[in-house]
């Protein structure tokens, strides 16, 4: 992710010790507000899918923008209070309506799931806990015409004809199925709808008057259409996919002020008890001992050094993605009306949150390589064990792959370094011999360091 910072960083960083004070330029539009406008336009298009984003600091809004358009073929430009699916941020808002029944007596995170579904598979060896946590088991590998509207008694039946995926406990690997029931669970303590129970507990308490549960066939006031992209690259609508199936991992819709409440009400001790916030935020350990950054419906991330707490969310249509630095007390919404990555609402939402805390990502210039320099790069990268990084090129645009996860175009930039295509946070050096050859790459995570070497093992 790239972006201008016209103001100099010493400039900036007095503003953000001040707590952010409206110092006006002479157009009258604060620092902050210059560079976050940057990063807005950096990413987003005018005539493209839309995206809204709020940003606040000691719970006070300090930016609020949205560009691009709520709907292309009407020409309707997306407005603050339109209103977006946000997928997998539902999670966040499951997984504290669990915590707070568990506060309430109606269940406990160390029950197991027979307690309340005693005809689901293995339900005696699976926990509450391992569902929040990822670490149930439980198979996403399920099938269902995706535009049928599904009642939670079918979603459960669906979901306990595959086996699992491992033995409960001993792995993590991420499971919308896991939170569907979880939703399923909820209404078994409560005797209603599991909407309905998040709205009570959750949404109403911490001020999201804007958020619910539309199904289909609802007429959802500021609700802006959702697009995608087709295999021309040229954005499209989304396949119809019924909002049914998703239910507690990925109904939900909701505002980027909604959102930004949600983030806020999780940490202020009058809204969400302070013992509730620490075991979301727990990261899970395995049993050999190994870590996962991921609680109870929050991810564990680091802002330029600085803890955080985060989830994002994808559904047909929609992208979205909530950033919370405690130490700073800063909270981003980013919402965007894509599922393509443009807008990259992970990309913006960090650079938003490096901004607000004063540590803004550094500036890339992009530069072109010459076929010779290009070539000089691709290769196999150690990482470490059997792990590596492969650089190939196709058509002239460089990819860097770690299996098995996917191929990331990376662009080149002044100083010898590589960065990931819309995006800007971590990036790589380019280690060179006395002689000029490519030997290693530092990878430098979140674009701090330290860095982690990954030397050339197989140059092409």
């Amino acid at each position: 992710m790239d972006y201008p910072v016209r103001a100099s960083r010493a400039a900036l960083a007095a503003v953000l010790l001040l707590g952010l004070a409206p110092l006006a330029t002479a157009s009258g539009t604060s620092p902050f507000t210059a560079s976050a406008d940057q990063i807005m336009s950096r990413f987003t298009a005018q005539d493209g899918p839309g995206v809204s984003v709020v940003v606040s600091k000691d719970g006070k809004v300090i930016y609020r923008a949205s560009r691009g358009m709520a709907s292309i073929e009407l020409h309707v430009p997306s407005v603050n209070d339109d209103v977006y699916r946000i997928g997998s941020i539902t999670k966040t808002v499951t997984a504290a309506t669990i915590l707070l029944l568990s506060q309430q007596g109606k269940l406990s995170l160390d029950d197991h799931l027979s307690k309340f579904l005693p005809e689901f598979p293995h339900a005696s060896d699976i926990t509450l806990a391992e569902l929040l946590s990822h670490t149930a088991g439980v198979s996403d590998n399920w099938n269902a015409d995706p535009t049928l509207r599904l009642d939670t008694k079918t979603l459960v039946g669906l979901i306990a004809k595959q086996p699992l995926d491992f033995k409960p406990g001993s792995k993590w690997l991420y499971s919308n199925s896991g939170y569907v029931l979880l939703g399923a669970v909820i209404e078994k303590v409560t005797g209603h709808r599991w909407d309905e129970v998040e709205r009570e507990l959750v949404l109403a308490p911490f001020g999201m008057d804007h958020s619910g549960y539309y199904p289909d066939d609802v007429v959802v006031n500021q609700l802006v259409q959702g697009y995608s992209v087709n295999e021309q690259g040229t954005v499209a609508r989304p396949p119809f996919v019924s909002i049914s199936g998703p239910m507690t991992a990925g109904a939900l819709s909701s505002t980027a002020d909604d959102i930004r409440r949600l983030a806020i009400g999780l940490n202020t001790s009058n809204v969400f008890p302070p013992s509730l916030l620490k075991e979301m935020t727990t990261p899970t350990r395995l049993p050999e001992g190994s870590i996962v950054p991921y609680g109870y419906g929050v991810m564990l991330y680091t802002v330029r050094g600085e803890q955080a707490f985060e989830h994002n969310g994808g559904i047909e249509g929609f992208s979205s993605q909530y950033v919370y630095v405690p130490g700073e007390k800063v909270t981003v919404a980013v919402l965007a009306n894509s599922d393509s990555g443009k807008p990259n609402t992970h990309a913006i939402a960090l650079q938003l949150a490096a901004l607000a805390i004063g540590k803004p990502y550094q500036h890339f210039v992009d530069v072109t390589l010459t076929k010779r320099d290009e070539d000089a790069l691709l290769g196999t990268y150690e990482i470490q064990g059997d792990s590596k990084h492969v650089i190939t090129s196709e058509g002239g645009q460089l990819y860097i792959q770690r299996s098995p996860g996917p191929k990331r175009p990376l662009t080149p930039a002044s100083g010898d370094l590589l960065y990931y295509a819309g995006d800007g946070t971590d990036y790589f050096h380019v280690v060179r011999s006395p002689d000029g050859h490519v030997t290693a790459l530092e990878f430098y995570p979140d674009g701090v360091a330290p860095s982690r070497l990954e030397k050339q093992v197989t140059p092409r």
